[in-house]
């Protein structure tokens, strides 16, 4: 599915330069945001082994066809409004360092936070991680709630990071279109994280009882 996407992204690139003879800066920006967003998704793979998906959702119809067929054509609906842009209206130098700083602030979020509860899942007895910068210690020995470093800013800091990588992506294709169609990819991340946050704080309460609450 992430291979799809690329291609459909590159392949929308490569038709904006067929148009206009060159790539312009809001889709080199929108090009190489959603490149990290699935290159470094592909990299760390085996950390999506211990996230929600698999775990609550299991493999299944609805993952399958989400990553073959909704995965590789709703993600990139931000790019057709960069193609299909007002005449003469890019972005600035400015303003694409701007977005690409949002997007990299909400990756560090979300990233930061999967590889803290994937190194927490793998070596529970380990004190702290990211080369001792952040400590995480459980509630208690027997029960294994992350609440610190990345967790200990909120019980769906990683949801919150994604979300701020999706805004930023819906960026460009706004400034050159006005159009508000690219901001369907940040509000589909909305719909799908608040019944799932709901659905996992359900669980972890009957799992952890009080120390959940706290």
């Amino acid at each position: 599915g992430a291979t799809y996407l690329l291609l459909n992204i590159l392949s929308a690139a490569a038709l904006q330069n067929q148009i206009d003879g060159e790539f312009s800066n809001a889709m080199k920006t929108y090009v190489w945001m959603m490149g990290w967003f699935l290159c470094e998704y592909m990299w760390f793979e085996e950390i999506h082994l211990y996230t929600y998906d698999l775990f609550a959702e299991k493999l299944g119809f609805k993952l399958f066809w989400g990553c073959f067929c909704f995965y590789p054509f709703f993600y990139c609906i931000g790019v057709w409004s960069i193609i299909h842009h007002i005449p003469n209206v890019d972005l600035t130098q400015h303003e694409m360092i701007a977005v690409v700083l949002l997007f990299y602030a909400g990756w560090c979020l979300t990233r930061g936070a999967n590889l803290q509860k994937y190194w927490f899942k793998r070596n529970p007895e380990l004190p702290t991680c990211f080369f001792g910068l952040i400590h995480q210690t459980p509630v208690r020995p027997e029960i294994r709630i992350l609440c610190s470093g990345f967790w200990g800013l909120s019980r769906h800091i990683n949801y919150f990071g994604e979300i701020t990588q999706a805004i930023a992506i819906a960026l460009p294709g706004y400034f050159v279109s006005g159009s508000f169609v690219p901001f369907l990819y940040p509000l589909y991340y909305v719909a799908l994280f608040i019944p799932r946050a709901q659905d996992d704080g359900k669980i972890c309460a009957a799992k952890y009882g009080q120390e959940w609450d706290e």
